[in-house]
């Protein structure tokens, strides 16, 4: 059984996929605090679905590996005594989430009643996000440092789930069982990958979120002759310069930008942005400065996002 804590859209379109192509691996999916998805799954026989959603047509699932949901405030007992029996532990808590307190306190609670090791990994967008749970937890379980991408917009219907045709997870090699993931990449270090996600491609959606305060979603932006020209700018003058992208990478994501039919709010990936600009721009623009450039372009972006 994998205790998967939070029970967002990502996770039900990206590690929930891969574990159910995998196969003989069931998932206990851990809320927060609201009871509408955990509910809602109960009330289908634990189905929804996933709709991968490309510029000319749909392609949809349905995906039952999520056979039993907690919500943390109602029940940290509970969630205390999965995380404890557990063969391993994702989670998708946000970027804020990671300090002393909430799920990563039950976490540490049923980690601590465990007699086995246990593998603990981290799917959200944090640099170096197993090593940020190590330091925050101590050296109590392994936390393998991950990347994950793939755009999922917020739902508005809690059994059935939007996102790209695009899916990406990289996982540092760790021991220990783990379900056999179609397509997931097992790498020594997965640092180039989460710096080129981080800054290309987070890095951009925050900077679109900032300044396109006369678009709604990011297809809309991008298709913006003017926001287009500053993000190429933006890209092939500061953030490819702090990064190893392969050929072919920033046209690939800028087409996933341009999908018409992915309505990913840019009000969404403004959430959390004094986290967000943190992590993704702020970083960059040091090292360039260090190395002697002047990044007028981040420092816009920067400014702008945190007011």
């Amino acid at each position: 059984m994998i205790v998967h804590l939070g029970l967002g859209a990502f996770h039900r379109a990206h590690q929930a996929v891969y574990t159910q192509d995998a196969g003989g691996w069931e998932i206990c999916g851990v809320a927060h605090r609201r009871r509408t998805v955990a509910d809602a799954l109960r009330g289908n026989d634990w189905r929804y679905t996933v709709i991968s959603r490309g510029p000319e047509r749909d392609e949809a699932r349905e995906i039952d590996v999520i056979r039993d949901a907690l919500v943390a405030a109602d029940e940290p007992e509970a969630v205390v005594e999965r995380i404890q029996a557990a063969d391993l532990v994702t989670l998708t808590i946000t970027e804020g989430a990671y300090e002393p307190g909430g799920m990563l306190d039950l976490l540490a609670r049923g980690i601590a009643r465990r007699t086995e090791p246990l593998t603990v990994i981290s799917c959200d967008n944090v640099p170096r996000n197993g090593e940020v749970l190590r330091r925050l937890l101590g050296d109590v379980a392994t936390f393998p440092c991950t990347m994950v991408d793939r755009i999922v917009p917020t739902p508005t219907d809690p059994l059935t789930v939007v996102a790209e045709p695009f899916s990406q997870w990289v996982i540092e090699e760790f021991p220990g069982p783990r379900p056999d993931w179609p397509g997931v990449q097992f790498v020594p270090d997965s640092r180039p990958y989460e710096l080129m996600k981080l800054r290309l491609l987070n890095g951009t959606h925050s900077a679109l979120a900032a300044l396109a305060t006369h678009h709604e979603t990011v297809a809309e932006a991008i298709a913006d002759p003017e926001l287009h020209d500053f993000v190429r700018r933006l890209l092939d003058e500061e953030l490819l310069l702090t990064v190893e992208a392969p050929e072919g990478y920033v046209d690939t994501m800028l087409e996933r930008f341009r999908n018409p039919r992915i309505e990913h709010r840019l009000d969404q990936i403004a959430t959390g942005a004094e986290h967000k600009i943190a992590q993704r721009l702020i970083p960059a623009a040091d090292e360039l400065r260090a190395a002697g450039r002047d990044p007028v372009l981040i420092d816009q972006v920067v400014r702008r996002a945190l007011g």
